[in-house]
């Protein structure tokens, strides 16, 4: 009778369907009547228990029920299964259900925590792209930069590299006039030697030279006369120039003109990248032709 009781407790599967599952005990206020009110005081104890009584007597008389220690531990496990459904049993549906609602809030929350975290791995993806795109723009314009300095570090070399040839030709250049300078000065020094050493020998240039000058202070105005002494430097400084392009010689340059050349030749390849030290093949001497 104990188990028809519970089992009168349970609902049918039908109405048990749109209900969650759960583990705590069917309240009596949610049963529906299956019957009419015919069969109603059969879910009374107090009638269950006298004819599960009566039913119980022909049963063991008859031997259909045998009581012994099984079917009297059977007894006593469907009294304590029947006592904690009944007593306990919202309890432990309650327990059931917090604790299977803590699972999925645990279970919800490292769902959220593992989608928070590849969120943050994608967002952490695209800052890894747009720096790698900010390199590339970075690298572009260092390129561009040193592409651009790299060539006005070549213009600059090239302009101080035409600066110093520039500043060596003036060098040069105020080395030749001053050569000229001081070989004019040579030569008109040899000239004035040979032309008085030859006009005081002559006694002929001198006495037309005389005449010449008495002939220019009796009258100032006349040039009718020739300039002896003139004539004598004329014809001297044609002869040297005759005999200058006439010359087949040639005449060495000195050493240490040289060795100037040398170091500043020398110095010049280095700037330019080129260690070559030989000079060997640059010219010792000059010719006056």
């Amino acid at each position: 009778m104990l188990a028809r009781s519970i089992l009168r407790r349970i609902p049918p599967r039908s109405a048990a369907l749109p209900h969650y599952f759960h583990a705590s005990s069917v309240s009596l206020d949610e049963e529906k009547p299956a019957n009419s009110s015919s069969v109603a005081f059969l879910q009374d104890s107090r009638v269950q228990f006298p004819i599960a009584f009566l039913i119980a007597i022909p049963a063991v008389q008859m031997q259909w029920f045998v009581l012994n220690e099984e079917t009297q531990l059977l007894g006593c496990f469907m009294v304590f299964v029947g006592t904690v459904y009944s007593q306990a049993g919202d309890a432990i549906g309650s327990a059931l259900d917090a604790k299977g609602d803590s699972v999925i809030t645990e279970h919800n929350a490292q769902e959220n925590y593992t989608i928070n975290a590849a969120k943050a791995v994608v967002e952490a993806h695209k800052a890894k792209l747009s720096l790698v795109e900010d390199m590339k723009m970075i690298h572009g314009a260092q390129a561009e930069l040193l592409a651009s300095l790299s060539a006005a570090k070549s213009m600059e070399l090239q302009f101080q590299c035409r600066a110093d040839i520039v500043k060596k030709l003036d060098y040069l250049v105020m080395k030749e006039e001053a050569s000229s300078v001081e070989l004019q000065g040579k030569l008109v020094t040899n000239a004035a030697t040979a032309v008085t050493a030859e006009f005081a020998a002559s006694k002929d240039l001198q006495a037309k030279a005389l005449t010449e000058a008495l002939d220019t202070i009796a009258d100032p105005s006349s040039t009718a006369g020739t300039d002896v002494v003139g004539g004598m430097f004329t014809q001297y400084f044609h002869g040297y120039k005759q005999a200058v392009l006439g010359s087949t010689g040639e005449v060495n340059i000195p050493s240490e003109v040289l060795a100037a050349a040398a170091d500043e030749i020398i110095n010049l390849r280095k700037k330019n990248g080129d260690d070559n030290g030989d000079v060997s093949g640059f010219p010792t001497k000059y010719s006056l032709a």
